[in-house]
Protein backbone atom coordinates (compact mmCIF):
# COMPACT_ATOMS: atom_id res chain seq x y z
CA UNK A 1 0.00 0.00 0.00
CA UNK A 2 1.23 3.27 -0.97
CA UNK A 3 0.99 6.67 1.33
CA UNK A 4 -2.20 7.77 -1.19
CA UNK A 5 -4.10 4.34 -1.00
CA UNK A 6 -6.60 4.19 1.75
CA UNK A 7 -6.39 1.15 4.20
CA UNK A 8 -9.16 -1.26 3.57
CA UNK A 9 -11.53 -2.31 7.06
CA UNK A 10 -10.52 -5.33 8.58
CA UNK A 11 -13.26 -8.09 9.51
CA UNK A 12 -12.52 -9.44 12.93
CA UNK A 13 -13.54 -13.26 13.47
CA UNK A 14 -13.20 -14.61 16.59
CA UNK A 15 -13.99 -18.24 16.24
CA UNK A 16 -13.83 -20.64 12.86
CA UNK A 17 -17.72 -21.00 12.90
CA UNK A 18 -17.93 -16.88 12.08
CA UNK A 19 -15.21 -17.33 9.41
CA UNK A 20 -17.33 -19.89 7.78
CA UNK A 21 -20.66 -18.74 8.24
CA UNK A 22 -19.02 -15.59 6.41
CA UNK A 23 -17.65 -17.70 3.56
CA UNK A 24 -20.78 -19.65 3.29
CA UNK A 25 -23.12 -16.31 2.89
CA UNK A 26 -21.49 -14.52 0.02
CA UNK A 27 -23.58 -16.62 -2.48
CA UNK A 28 -21.87 -16.56 -6.12
CA UNK A 29 -18.75 -14.36 -5.53
CA UNK A 30 -15.20 -14.75 -5.87
CA UNK A 31 -13.18 -12.36 -4.27
CA UNK A 32 -9.47 -11.69 -3.24
CA UNK A 33 -8.55 -11.64 0.55
CA UNK A 34 -5.52 -11.13 2.77
CA UNK A 35 -6.03 -12.97 6.38
CA UNK A 36 -3.73 -11.45 8.81
CA UNK A 37 -2.52 -14.15 11.69
CA UNK A 38 -1.99 -13.26 14.91
CA UNK A 39 1.66 -14.54 14.46
CA UNK A 40 3.44 -14.59 11.47
CA UNK A 41 2.74 -12.34 8.22
CA UNK A 42 -0.24 -11.89 6.45
CA UNK A 43 -0.94 -14.14 2.92
CA UNK A 44 -3.29 -13.26 0.23
CA UNK A 45 -6.24 -15.98 -0.98
CA UNK A 46 -8.65 -16.09 -3.70
CA UNK A 47 -12.64 -17.40 -2.63
CA UNK A 48 -14.48 -18.63 -5.29
CA UNK A 49 -17.85 -19.73 -3.55
CA UNK A 50 -19.64 -21.35 -6.34
CA UNK A 51 -17.39 -24.00 -5.83
CA UNK A 52 -16.11 -23.32 -2.25
CA UNK A 53 -12.51 -23.28 -2.81
CA UNK A 54 -9.86 -21.51 -1.18
CA UNK A 55 -6.70 -21.14 -3.18
CA UNK A 56 -3.49 -19.44 -1.97
CA UNK A 57 -2.25 -16.48 -3.90
CA UNK A 58 1.58 -17.38 -3.35
CA UNK A 59 2.29 -21.12 -4.73
CA UNK A 60 -1.73 -21.88 -6.22
CA UNK A 61 -2.67 -24.05 -3.46
CA UNK A 62 -5.81 -24.81 -3.75
CA UNK A 63 -7.18 -25.96 -0.04
CA UNK A 64 -8.83 -29.77 -0.18
CA UNK A 65 -12.32 -28.18 1.54
CA UNK A 66 -13.36 -24.77 3.48
CA UNK A 67 -12.48 -26.73 6.41
CA UNK A 68 -9.23 -27.08 5.70
CA UNK A 69 -8.63 -23.23 5.07
CA UNK A 70 -10.31 -22.33 8.14
CA UNK A 71 -8.04 -24.45 9.79
CA UNK A 72 -5.19 -23.02 8.30
CA UNK A 73 -6.35 -20.00 9.08
CA UNK A 74 -7.35 -20.39 12.87
CA UNK A 75 -3.36 -22.60 13.23
CA UNK A 76 -5.60 -25.56 14.29
CA UNK A 77 -4.16 -28.46 15.80
CA UNK A 78 -4.32 -32.16 15.11
CA UNK A 79 -8.36 -32.14 16.87
CA UNK A 80 -9.28 -28.88 15.27
CA UNK A 81 -9.05 -26.71 18.06
CA UNK A 82 -8.19 -23.28 17.02
CA UNK A 83 -4.65 -22.20 18.74
CA UNK A 84 -5.07 -18.35 17.94
CA UNK A 85 -7.78 -15.52 19.40
CA UNK A 86 -8.67 -14.41 16.41
CA UNK A 87 -8.19 -13.92 12.24
CA UNK A 88 -8.49 -10.71 10.42
CA UNK A 89 -9.58 -10.99 6.93
CA UNK A 90 -9.22 -7.93 4.34
CA UNK A 91 -11.39 -7.84 1.43
CA UNK A 92 -9.45 -6.82 -1.60
CA UNK A 93 -11.65 -6.66 -4.63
Amino acid sequence: MNKYETPKPHIRFRTPEQLQGYLERAGNAEFNFRAYPISGEPETFHYNSREKVVTREKDGRAFDSLDDFICYAFQCDAEGYPNTEYVDLEVLN
